[in-house]
């Protein structure tokens, strides 16, 4: 068997949504890898961030840091840069920002590639916004955004107008966010990425409780929340379902909310 066939059906089966079926042929590249460490690195990698989808932080972070080292013993600068930020993820699913700041920063001393430093700057400005940072935030995407469209990378665009978005939405300006995440969601269209357009959507049945249009809020949260649990991805799950509860609080239904909050807490203390 050839291990870039194996590494060619696992990209297609992660495309296709049918995870257990991509990581079976990641695996399978993997135990044929040999000494080609970019192959190694890159399966790795990708492992990574699909048990991180599942909220799987230790078998995540344990494949990142493999990845990471298999690149820098082979001095692949790009692989190496792209595995720390597969290991910064799992830092800031935790909340563990001081943790995922110098790998991060890191990353420009291991590649100019503006598609991989977009990434870099994308999580920055990520942890910029969860720390209350607008300003930094702001240039960070921004930034990140210039350099994903430099490199052609739509997903980037997409990623860097949701988070931006989701900045703007956590500081109150809620007729921009709806905007920033609306054209987030476009661009996982043309990205046909299901996982990064229903996170999109989530964030706008937030910005939309924002401005008080709560049935097409409570809507879209569902339809984010349906894609997330046949995901299996408990992390985003837990913010549905917080949302649910906060909007039913906002239309005086308490224990309707008090329900999706115990789920909601339930959820989150299953992924730890």
């Amino acid at each position: 068997m050839d291990p870039y066939d194996e590494l060619d059906a696992a990209v297609t089966h992660e495309r296709q949504g049918e995870v257990d079926d991509a990581l079976a042929h990641y695996r399978a590249a993997e135990s044929l890898a040999g000494e080609d460490a970019w192959l190694l690195s890159e399966v790795l990698r990708r492992q990574a961030y699909l048990h991180h989808a599942r909220s799987e932080w230790d078998t995540s972070l344990a494949l990142a840091q493999r990845a990471t080292s298999a690149a820098s013993t082979a001095g692949l600068g790009d692989q190496h840069a792209e595995a720390l930020i597969a290991m910064s993820w799992v830092h800031v699913a935790r909340g563990s920002f001081d943790a995922a700041v110098p790998e991060l920063e890191r990353v420009a001393t291991l590649t100019e590639d503006p598609r991989i430093t977009g990434l870099a700057l994308h999580n920055l400005g990520a942890i910029a916004a969860e720390r209350g940072e607008w300003d930094l935030a702001r240039a960070h995407f921004m930034e990140s955004v210039r350099r994903f469209q430099l490199a052609g990378y739509e997903r980037g665009v997409a990623f860097a107008h949701n988070n931006y978005g989701r900045a703007a939405l956590d500081h109150g300006n809620f007729v921009l966010a709806v905007d920033l995440l609306q054209v987030a969601g476009s661009s996982a269209r043309k990205a046909a990425d299901p996982d990064l357009l229903a996170l999109a959507t989530m964030n706008v049945a937030e910005a939309l409780a924002g401005t008080g249009e709560l049935a097409q809020a409570e809507s879209m949260a569902k339809i984010a929340l349906s894609h997330f649990t046949l995901a299996g991805n408990g992390w985003r799950r837990v913010e549905c379902e917080r949302l649910l509860g906060d909007l039913e609080k906002q239309s005086d239904r308490e224990g309707a909310a008090r329900e999706w909050w115990s789920r909601a807490l339930e959820t989150a203390r299953s992924i730890g």
